[in-house]
């Protein structure tokens, strides 16, 4: 089987990854600082509401720093993989991915048409 990249192609996309990386990173940061507990305002909003606010602002807070931390995992196995040289290659069926897809999501792992497939067998969230 043919190399998936180029070399030309593989440094554009690792120079994308890192600069993903160091954006989540600074967003991560900043996430994290505005996870302290606000301090409680004396105006017109009781403690009781302050609080409800509080830990509403908190949980949001904590998914955003997880969806990060998983973004940046993501980012880390992608640049694992060029290192070892299989990056570009779908986990699912060994055969290339598309440069166009990888340029649009660098940290994919899965083809057009395997991850269509998988969508399709996803069940979906009934309301």
């Amino acid at each position: 089987m043919p190399p998936a990249l180029t070399s030309a192609q593989q440094v554009e996309l690792k120079s994308l990854l890192l600069a993903r990386r160091h954006e989540l990173t600074r967003q991560l940061g900043q996430s994290q600082a505005d996870l302290a507990p606000p301090e409680v305002n004396a105006g017109s909003v009781s403690q009781d509401e302050n609080r409800r606010m509080a830990n509403q602002t908190r949980e949001i807070g904590s998914a955003l720093t997880a969806r990060d931390r998983e973004a940046i995992a993501r980012i880390d196995r992608a640049l694992e993989s060029i290192t070892r040289g299989d990056y570009g290659i779908c986990k699912a069926c060994n055969e290339p991915i598309a440069f166009e897809r990888l340029k649009a999501e660098p940290m994919t792992e899965h083809c057009v048409a395997c991850k269509s497939d998988w969508e399709k067998k996803r069940p979906q969230a009934r309301g």
